[in-house]
């Protein structure tokens, strides 16, 4: 018998309340038998073709300190004597499928993401700091780079230090207490890559080009909170850019990451050629 299982859970001890929160989601329970009723497998090496398709509404696999979605492969194998008899457990990986189909148009065009900071102590200005990201577009498939370019026009009489362009993945569990049955959420957030810009001087406006940060392709893809209007699922996923400068400047900017460009072919390939013409034309215009 092939038994796979597909199971999501999330938990955690409420350390003010002593509350204990768990919620368990079965999204895949699928049992095959391998031998007919009364069936023996003869003496020697026996192959067994499987076949298990896995759901499209099927969450990506996830491992987390407050939360995990994991699949598995159970064989079990029944002989005459218990000492003959054996289990085993094969773990698998499951990477939703995702498409930029899926997701707005207006997502995949150039974007500058403007925010300022106005440093004010005790109804006294003492200048503004204006910050500009321009991404060629919010909506990036696994393994993709992240180019942008961050321009910091700084109106103060103090320097900025520290600026660093940061790709993070924001999760958000869902759990149910046991007793009381009220819902709680928590909010983890992972750091996946920092790169270093430098410093900013007073009174003095910088431009850094080129920024660029790839983005795993292990990492699950963008999760979202209510699948398709149905079920919320008890795990969400969700990327961001965020720049950061001392003292107290942050910028952060979401992101959408699928696990696969477009599904029409001749819409990828469209998209893969104009993608390098952009880049090309940067660089050409850069050279000048």
């Amino acid at each position: 018998m092939v038994e796979v299982k597909g199971i999501g859970r999330t938990g955690w001890v409420n350390i003010h309340t002593d509350k204990i929160f768990e919620t368990e989601r079965v999204y895949l329970d699928t049992r095959i038998p391998i031998l007919q009723r009364g069936e023996c497998i003869e003496m020697g090496k026996t192959q067994y073709p499987i076949q298990v398709k896995i759901p499209e509404e099927c969450l990506s696999s996830y491992e987390s300190q407050f939360g995990t979605i994991r699949y598995q492969m159970k064989i079990d194998l029944i002989a005459t004597t218990e000492q003959a008899s054996c289990s085993e457990i094969f773990p698998i990986v499951v990477l939703s499928r995702s498409f930029f189909d899926d997701i707005p148009a207006n997502i995949m065009s150039p974007i500058d993401f403007k925010d300022e900071v106005d440093f004010t102590c005790c109804s006294l200005p003492f200048g503004c700091v204006s910050v500009v990201v321009s991404l060629p577009r919010t909506a990036y498939r696994l393994g993709e780079t992240v180019e942008a370019q961050v321009t910091i026009n700084n109106r103060t009489r103090k320097g900025l230090k520290e600026v660093t362009l940061q790709l993070g993945m924001k999760t958000q569990f869902e759990a149910r207490s046991r007793y009381e049955h009220v819902n709680e959420k928590k909010l983890s957030e992972q750091l996946i890559e920092m790169i270093p810009l430098g410093a900013v001087r007073a009174r003095c406006r910088m431009e850094f080009e080129k920024c660029h940060i790839r983005i795993p392709d292990g990492a699950p893809p963008t999760q979202n909170y209510n699948m398709g209007g149905g079920e919320a699922a008890i795990i969400a996923i969700h990327y961001i850019l965020k720049m950061t400068a001392i003292p107290g400047i942050e910028c952060e900017i979401p992101l959408i990451v699928t696990s696969r460009g477009y599904s029409d072919s001749n819409k990828q390939a469209a998209f893969v050629l104009h993608t390098r013409r952009g880049k090309n034309q940067n660089d050409a215009n850069q050279k000048r």
